[in-house]
């Protein structure tokens, strides 16, 4: 019998997809949400629950009663409009406390999967002749308060857990994402060129590591179904790919004519210094590549779903939406 999941995060982009997905393989799930999105049924239970329920460890443990493992998804991933008080509380409650509250929720429910979803910011912005793997340590200099609250929190879950041979935490660090749904940079990159406008990206050839939400689900059921116990660190990819040859791909995809022209990568990057865009110009010009090879010896994982067949789908549940 598959094992019953409990999970976070379940209405954002790569939750919607995860939640879909591990019902059509036969899981039951467990979604914790603010929100009454849809009614509980044989293989889906939802949980609403208000704000000072994410925070009662005995709520999330009546919550997750019967559950084998639990996927942590949610968090607030943008922390540039942390404009008062008020926002500065509420992200470091989602992002901080709350998993560690149900971290402990989980172990007193004896359940045997911790399943916390990080990112591979918490290794670098980006990488400098080595890429990043399952054992690169942290980079705390000069990050933002998203990427330092998961550093803070893979910290607070190791130093929770206990010499177990029965139980996996395993923290999952993804590089970018894409898949239907999709949100954030990648949206913005695939309606820009729908539209037919041309971009000055033509020298901008150093390539940065993606993965589909297709492939990452993959990985987090052979997660589930492993057999692997302890302190378990995963990064993944399905390609490495060049911001050149990603806008050109989407291109092709989207039956348009030549996406792009030459503009010197130091002339883009003075620009981007006069209109105080530095730090997105970094993630353009500057590479972030992953070695995943301990990942997929350990979860038996390969990426099933090659990259034209997955930004293909993407782009179709874009334009449909």
């Amino acid at each position: 019998m598959k094992p019953k999941v409990f999970l976070t995060g379940a209405t954002g982009f790569f939750g919607s997809y995860l939640k879909k997905a591990l019902i059509k393989n036969g899981y039951n799930l467990v979604c914790l949400t603010r929100k009454n999105a849809e009614d509980s049924n044989h293989k889906l239970i939802t949980v609403s629950a208000k704000n000072e329920d994410f925070f009662s460890k005995d709520f999330l443990k009546n919550a997750m009663t019967n559950c084998d493992a639990v996927i942590h998804l949610a968090a607030i991933s943008d922390s540039n409009y942390l404009n008062n008080q008020y926002d500065r509380d509420e992200f470091n409650k989602i992002n901080k406390e709350f998993p560690l509250i149900l971290y402990k929720a989980a172990k007193e429910s004896q359940i045997k999967k911790f399943i916390f979803m990080s990112t591979i910011k918490v290794n670098g912005e980006y990488t400098q002749g080595v890429s990043f793997s399952e054992n690169t340590p942290h980079d705390t200099c000069n990050r933002n308060q998203y990427v330092l609250s998961k550093i803070n929190t893979e910290n607070a879950l190791i130093n929770e857990y206990e010499d177990n041979n029965l139980e996996l935490l395993s923290i999952i660090r993804p590089p970018i994402i894409y898949g239907e749904g999709v949100r954030g940079n990648i949206k913005t990159l695939i309606k820009i060129i729908n539209k037919g406008f041309p971009l000055p990206t033509s020298s901008l050839n150093k390539k940065r590591s993606m993965v589909s939400v297709y492939n990452l689900t993959d990985l987090i059921i052979n997660i589930l179904n492993s057999k692997l116990t302890g302190i378990v660190k995963s990064c993944c990819k399905d390609i490495d790919i060049s911001t050149n040859d990603l806008i050109k791909r989407i291109a092709i995809s989207l039956n348009k004519a030549k996406p792009d022209f030459y503009i010197p990568t130091g002339l883009l990057q003075f620009g981007a210094f006069i209109i105080n865009k530095t730090e997105m110009m970094n993630k353009l010009t500057k590479p972030l590549l992953i070695n995943d090879n301990e990942t997929r010896e350990n979860f038996n994982w390969e990426p099933s779903l090659d990259f034209e067949t997955g930004m293909h789908k993407t782009i179709d549940s874009l334009i449909k939406n």
